[in-house]
Order: C-alpha cells, then structure tokens, then sequence
C-alpha cells in the first residue's frame, strides 16, 4: 500500500500544474479513478461492478471511459453510467457530480439514501452538502478537499495518508 501511494502521489504533483480546462478533466478523471485504490468500500459493496455514476460531466465521463477501459477493482469489473440528473440512481460506488448539477446534491442524496457511495463533487460548499470529496482549483491548480465525516457516515474507509494530499479537511 506505501508503494502504491508513493506512485499516487508521484502521479498528483506531475499533473499540479494543469491550467486548461481538458487538462483539468483529464486530470479529475485521473483522480477519480485512483479514488478506486485508496477508499474501500463494505463487503456488501464488493460483490457485482464495481459502478461510477457521472452526472452532468460528459468529458469527464469519456475520461473516465477511456482511463477505466477493462479495468477492475479488486474482482470487481468498473461500470461506467452517465446521466444528465439525479434521476433513475442506482447503487453505485461513486457518484460524481459535475459542477453545473451541484444544484441536484440533495436529490443525489435522497437517491443514494445510506448506501455506501462515494461522492465526489466540483463545487464550492459540496463539502457542506453531503460531499466526501470535492475539487477546487487554487492558483490554476487541481486540488481536492476532503469530508472526512461525510466518508465515515458512508461507511468507506481510506488510508489515512490521503488526508496530507487533501488541500483541506473538514471533520
């Protein structure tokens, strides 16, 4: 698990330079993807596909496409489903909501219920709404900021270590 870290975070710090718009969904694809590594998900949530919702974010989805082809977590084949709003959720291990659908999030959480789903969002304030990972830009700079509540009460565990990449974390 150190190893694999130590790559993680190798991988981040090429990329903390990102200013293009591409860039930056190439980049929050990236991250979401390496997400799979370092959170884990109860045993009831390890059995199937492994499922990433993308709502709203159709470059961020043919990213995620393109970098989770064939790929697996643990035994679990990665799913990939895009939708355009909070409606027809199903279970999933992530949902990720894109910045202009940020006004969905408590239809997103009324959908996920207490499900353990990851949720990962791109704008300001998600952290406050629900929110266990959200994206900020600082100084044309990719970073994420973390709810370390919100991940616990969705019952998902992560390396401790990933606290020290987040830009900030709220308990």
């Amino acid at each position: 698990m150190k190893y694999k870290l130590g790559i993680f975070i190798t991988v981040l710090c090429l990329f903390v330079g990102s200013k293009t718009k591409a860039q930056e969904e190439k980049y929050i694809g990236l991250f979401i993807y390496n997400f799979t590594k370092y959170f884990d998900w109860p045993e009831s949530m390890k059995s199937g596909d492994f499922v990433i919702d993308v709502i709203g974010h159709p470059s961020v989805y043919e990213e995620l496409g393109r970098l989770t082809a064939g790929k697996k977590v643990g035994t679990q084949n990665i799913v990939l489903k895009k939708f355009d709003s909070a409606e027809n959720l199903d279970k999933s291990n992530i949902i990720f909501v894109g910045h202009w659908q940020s006004r969905f999030m408590a239809q997103v959480l009324s959908q996920v219920g207490n499900n353990p789903t990851l949720i990962i969002t791109e704008s300001d304030g998600m952290l406050d709404k629900g929110a266990a990972i959200n994206f900020v830009i600082l100084n044309g700079t990719i970073k994420f900021e973390m709810n370390a509540t919100a991940v616990k009460d969705r019952n998902l565990k992560t390396d401790p270590r990933l606290r020290q990449l987040a830009y900030r974390v709220v308990e």
